[in-house]
């Protein structure tokens, strides 16, 4: 089976919430839409194919939420496909 292994390296605060991972009102704090209640954002993904090794930038993409796109892959090669992210990406929140 062929599996795509997925690292986040990269990370910034969300300049939403600044951080807070909430929308600041303390009487109804609800998570912030754009980091979902993180506090931070994905700015640097790696990705690694057992088959091809450490992907090219230009062979996925990636959104602020740590979302992957594959590009150019062939939907024959991809049947079998197991995809591996880390547990807790983000990390704990500091209270």
């Amino acid at each position: 089976m062929r599996t795509i292994t997925i690292r986040y390296t990269d990370f910034r605060e969300c300049p939403n919430c600044e951080g807070r991972g909430d929308d600041g009102a303390a009487w109804r704090p609800f998570p912030c839409r754009r980091c979902n209640g993180r506090g931070r954002l994905v700015t640097g993904v790696e990705v690694e194919d057992s088959v091809e090794g450490v992907l090219a930038r230009s062979r996925y993409d990636f959104n602020s939420l740590g979302e992957v796109f594959l590009l150019d892959f062939d939907e024959a090669e991809l049947e079998e496909l197991e995809v591996i992210r880390p547990a807790e990406p983000w990390g704990r929140r500091e209270p």
